[in-house]
């Protein structure tokens, strides 16, 4: 079985607010590029489940990985 990855509801509101935002400063094609980026982040870590940095230290199998000046946390 492929991995697979859930959003939390509190992650899809910080992202939904996160491109409103884009949009209403820089226009509609930033925003759809944020979000074509942040998928293909997801992709990757779909497929590489241990990529980015350990953060034992918070929670066990907690990882942070950035894109751009964001930062996702990520239980593997």
């Amino acid at each position: 079985m492929a991995p697979q990855f859930y959003l939390t509801q509190p992650a899809i509101q910080d992202i939904e607010a996160i491109a409103d935002y884009i949009a209403s400063q820089t226009g509609l094609q930033q925003a759809e590029r944020f979000l074509s980026k942040l998928d293909a982040k997801f992709a990757r870590i779909t497929q590489f489940p241990n990529l980015g940095r350990p953060r034992d230290k918070i929670l066990p199998e907690l990882r942070s990985i950035s894109m751009e000046s964001y930062l996702i946390l990520g239980i593997a």
